[in-house]
């Protein structure tokens, strides 16, 4: 299949749409009505996916590729990476997947420079590239613009799409304070956490690849405690030394925490 390319331009000042691809519509969103010198403002790229397609978290499983961001902003501006907010469990076959169905937006930070000018207007470009799939998959690629004014903090108090904004944020993986280490056992790769208010995790993922096999793991609990056994990936060749895990309790509330990977005595 050939890469689906569109070019989009702002239709209205605060929001640039890419032609519909049949499989997602992607369109380029600001939060803030302006932009505030010196001050951070934040960026959405919105994907509407059509009934049962989906794309790719930070870490796609057992396929699958993450959406990628390429930014044409002006001197002095700095684009952070996706903020990811925590993804679905995605079952295609006998494969796993992490990724979004639905809408979803993918938060980015952006750095105001101090020296911005009020009463300008601030050209942002964007190059999206994705893989939405069903059971087949589709590569896409758009470029977005936009032009957003600089201008007062009370000016930028006016929000764009402010619900899908706060929805995107509050799946963002809350991190977490609890201690705990990461161990290759056999086959096995066992994570067990400790602390305070630990919750009961209906599943666990890792950014990192080629660590853990994308089949669900097992998740027991103690009051102060929890194990998380994973099957060990078939490309597993090195113990990292650290990794990253994402728990999830249901669809509205996820934690990031990052342990030390420790080998056995």
């Amino acid at each position: 299949m050939h890469p689906i390319f569109v070019i989009a331009f702002a239709a209205a000042p605060l929001l640039a749409f890419a032609a519909d691809d049949e499989h997602v519509n992607v369109s380029l969103l600001s939060e803030q009505a302006a932009l505030v010198p010196g001050k951070t403002a934040w960026l959405g790229v919105r994907l509407e996916h059509a009934p049962h397609w989906h794309t790719y978290w930070i870490n796609p499983g057992d396929s699958g590729l993450p959406t990628k961001l390429s930014w044409q902003l002006p001197p002095g501006f700095h684009a952070g990476e996706i903020a990811w907010p925590a993804p679905a469990r995605i079952r295609v076959g006998d494969l796993y997947n992490f990724g979004y169905e639905g809408d979803m937006l993918l938060p980015v930070s952006v750095d105001v420079p101090a020296d911005a000018q009020p009463g300008t207007t601030v050209h942002i470009g964007a190059e999206a590239k994705w893989l939405i799939c069903r059971e087949e998959c589709i590569p896409g690629k758009t470029r977005l613009a936009l032009e957003v004014p600089v201008g007062s903090a009370t000016a930028a108090t006016a929000r764009n799409a402010p619900a899908l904004f706060d929805a995107a944020r509050s799946a963002l993986p809350q991190p977490a304070p609890w201690q705990g280490a990461a161990h290759e056992h056999d086959d096995k790769i066992e994570i067990t956490l400790h602390g305070a208010d630990l919750p009961t995790p209906s599943d666990a993922l890792l950014v990192q690849r080629k660590i853990i096999n994308y089949t669900p793991p097992q998740i027991s609990n103690t009051p102060s405690d929890v194990t998380i056994v994973f099957a060990k990936s078939d490309y597993f060749t090195a113990a990292p030394s650290r990794v990253d895990l994402v728990l999830r309790t249901d669809a509205a509330h996820a934690w990031s925490v990052s342990v030390p990977f420790s080998s056995y005595p």
